[in-house]
Formats: structure tokens, C-alpha cells, sequence
């Protein structure tokens, strides 16, 4: 065992914006209450609070996200170049890397593309570090990272960075901002390949997808997220109304989807985020409320008066963290689509229902079949019985992540 072990955990952003930077905060945060030395390396700023209340070091860039950087003719070119080859975070990098000891050091990276570039994975190999990529989403293969379609709002079925992938105007911006993400990619590919690299994916079916195409390693393991579940409420869900939809109210989410369904199952909605889509829908769709953005504390005063949960989203989603909050937290029943990284926590009929991703008709039918009080009562029952709170806990979180730095360090692979 490595009792000296360090982590140095690496992503974009310092500050909590964002499912990928919740867990790999909340994670620097556990290592280090266990007694470990760890390092949270970032570009953007400011400093998320659990951080600097925490024994984690904090090394920051004081760099602004590309998308905020690309104003202006000069600054676009140069916050696009900035995209691709991030020289402050190599040289910032490369002098944090020598001063550990790569026998006993992980690097563990949970985003890079959004500030930060590929460019930080030539300091990882220079400097002989192993490195673990959490696989949030599917940029491994994907250039725009979900295996979706913005163009025709559909999943994609393409192999990542092949000619017809490449030639495919799919990017939610235009086919300039596609080529420029495939020509990360491509950076991207060339300096990782030289790392001694593994893959924490999320869930089975994170990992089935992925490894469709395996294109950079064959290491891997399975680390479910960290997942805060909330202190147990009591919701007696036959009595509500209420279906409730929580997150960014962008294309692949599916909020349109969500809010078709419910009008034409003539039942009460109701929306809890934000994105480009918010004005549209809440224009359109007046029969739902649409609540904005809301904070867990805020969040727990609206759950407990909703039936139900409704996943939508029309693209894979890796291993989504609303689930197992909800479920745990007020045994709410969810439905969910297939295929996509949800059905991982859902068995049908039991603890919610499945229906055909993208599909109007099929979630419709889900959201008759949950009109009847006693089959939402028999759901809900069954969430409250078998949900497993252990499974999600900091503790046994922190065991798995840390049993898996040491088989990397150990040169040991499960899959």
C-alpha cells in the first residue's frame, strides 16, 4: 500500500459549475480528510469553498474558459490557440510534476478541453507520471464529447474521429467549431498515447460505449461517482402531482421531450435549471413551471411535493448523479431512457420505468402508467427498501478510487 501516496487531481475549473467538477472536488476534499497529499490543479478560477476550507493545495492559472477568452479578432486567434496548446498550464504543469516522486504520485484528470488543452498530457509523459482520465462524458473518442447530433438532435452512431465522423456537421455551433474540436482531438491523441494512461469510467454501460472503440488503452476500471445523497425525507408520492425534470436546459437534455410528454399526458410539470432553451420552452410550454436554477437546500422544499422523476435526455449520459440523489434522498420513482447510462440504476417495473430514449410515445405511456397511486406506491416502497446508501458513501468512494491508484501505480489492471 502507498501510505505516502500523492494525488494530484487536474480539471478546468477550480469552482463547482458542473457535475464533473463537483466529483473531482468532492473528491480532492476525501482524499485528503483520509490523510493523503493532495494537489488540485486548475486554470479557471475562483477557488470553490470546499476547497479552501479544506488541506487540499490549490494551484491555480488565474486563466479565464475558451469560451470566455474568445472575444474580439486578436483574442479569438489567440484563445483558439490558447485551446490547443495551453503553454502557461504545460510550463505551470511541468514545474508542479518535478517536484513529486512519480512512484508514489497519480495524476488523475477529470477535464481539460475547457481551458486547460491536451498540451498538459505532453508534461505528464516528459515527466514519466502515470495518469487516470475520468470519463465524464465520451471525448476519449468523441470530438465534441457525447456521441450526439446537435444538427439533427439525435445521438450519433459514428466511430469518433473516422472520415465520415470528420466530415460530419454535427457541432451545436457550426462545422469551423467541429473541425477546430477534431483538431484537438487529434492533439490530444498524439501527446496521450506516449502517457501510461488508464480509463476510470462511471458505470458498465459508460465503459460499453466507450470501449466500442478502443482507441488509446486498454486499462480500465469502474469507480461509480461520488454521490452526496441527501438526508431521508419521507415523500408520500400518490399524493402529488408533480413531474419534475432537473437540469441544463440544453438540446441533448431533452427538457422539449420532457415537456411534450407532460402536456400531452395532461399532467403537472415541473422545471428545475437553466440553458438556451429556457426561454423558448418556458414561452412555449406555459403549462409548466419552470423554477430556474435552484440550490439543494432549495431543491429539498420542491422535491418532496413531486410524484415523480423524469430523465429525458437524448444523448448517452455516462452515470447521471440526479438519480441516486433522488431516489436516496426521498425514494422518488424515475423514469429514464434507453439506452443511456441511467438504466444502470433503474429496473423497470421496480424502482421506476424505462422507455425508448427520444421516443414521445413510449414516455407518454410511462407517465399514464404512473397515474395509478397504488403502482406509484408500490415503486416508491421498493426505492425506500433497496436502495443501497453504503454504496454511495465518501468512505467507500474514497476506498475504491484509492484501491485503484494503487494497481495504476502497481502497473495492475482490471479490465
Amino acid at each position: 500500500t502507498y501510505k505516502n501516496m500523492n494525488v494530484i487531481i487536474i480539471h478546468d475549473n477550480a469552482m463547482i459549475t458542473g457535475g464533473a467538477q463537483k466529483v473531482a472536488i468532492t473528491e480532492a476534499v476525501a482524499l485528503s480528510e483520509h490523510g493523503y497529499k493532495v494537489i488540485y490543479f486548475a486554470a479557471v478560477g475562483p477557488i470553490d469553498p470546499a476547497l479552501l476550507n479544506s488541506k487540499v493545495k490549490v494551484e491555480i492559472l488565474g486563466q479565464n474558459e475558451l469560451k470566455d477568452a474568445l472575444n474580439g479578432k486578436y483574442e479569438k486567434i489567440k484563445g483558439a490557440l490558447r485551446g490547443l496548446y495551453n503553454r502557461d498550464a504545460y510550463k505551470k504543469l511541468n514545474e508542479l510534476l518535478k517536484k513529486f516522486d512519480n512512484k508514489n504520485t497519480i495524476v488523475h484528470i477529470h477535464g481539460w478541453s475547457l481551458a486547460l488543452s491536451p498540451y498538459i498530457f505532453k508534461a505528464i509523459y516528459e515527466n514519466g507520471f502515470k495518469v487516470a482520465i475520468t470519463c465524464h462524458d465520451y471525448e476519449i473518442n468523441c470530438p465534441v464529447r457525447t456521441y450526439f447530433n446537435y444538427k439533427l438532435n439525435k445521438m450519433c452512431d459514428k466511430n469518433g474521429m473516422s472520415l465520415s465522423c470528420i466530415m460530419c456537421n454535427c457541432d451545436k455551433r457550426s462545422y469551423i467549431q467541429k473541425v477546430y474540436r477534431v483538431i484537438r482531438e487529434r492533439i490530444f491523441y498524439r501527446y496521450a498515447r506516449k502517457c501510461d494512461l488508464s480509463l476510470i469510467y462511471l458505470s458498465e454501460f459508460n465503459k460499453n460505449i466507450i470501449e466500442r472503440e478502443k482507441r488509446l488503452t486498454t486499462k480500465g476500471y469502474i469507480v461509480p461517482n461520488l454521490v452526496e445523497i441527501p438526508e431521508y425525507v419521507n415523500v408520500n408520492t400518490k399524493q402529488n402531482e408533480l413531474y419534475l425534470f432537473i437540469g441544463r436546459l440544453n438540446p441533448e437534455k431533452g427538457c422539449e421531450l420532457f415537456c411534450e410528454a407532460i402536456t400531452r399526458a395532461n399532467v403537472k410539470g415541473i422545471v428545475i435549471g437553466e440553458g438556451i432553451e429556457y426561454e423558448k420552452l418556458r414561452n412555449q410550454y406555459t403549462n409548466i413551471e419552470f423554477s430556474g436554477w435552484k440550490t439543494a437546500k432549495e431543491m429539498s422544499t420542491i422535491i418532496p411535493k413531486c410524484r415523480c422523476l423524469i430523465m429525458s435526455s437524448i444523448w448517452y449520459e455516462g452515470a447521471p448523479l440526479t438519480i441516486p440523489e433522488i431516489q436516496g434522498g426521498y425514494s422518488l420513482p424515475c423514469i429514464v431512457p434507453t439506452p443511456s447510462g441511467a438504466v444502470d440504476y433503474i429496473c423497470d417495473e421496480k424502482n421506476g420505468l424505462i422507455f425508448k430514449s427520444g421516443d414521445i410515445d413510449s414516455l407518454v405511456n410511462c407517465i399514464v402508467k404512473l397515474k395509478d397511486d397504488k403502482f406509484v406506491e408500490k415503486l416508491t416502497i421498493n426505492c425506500k427498501k433497496e436502495f443501497d446508501r453504503e454504496k454511495y458513501t465518501k468512505n467507500t468512494h474514497i476506498s475504491r478510487l484509492v484501491n485503484v491508484y494503487e494497481k495504476i501505480l502497481n502497473s495492475k489492471y482490471d479490465l
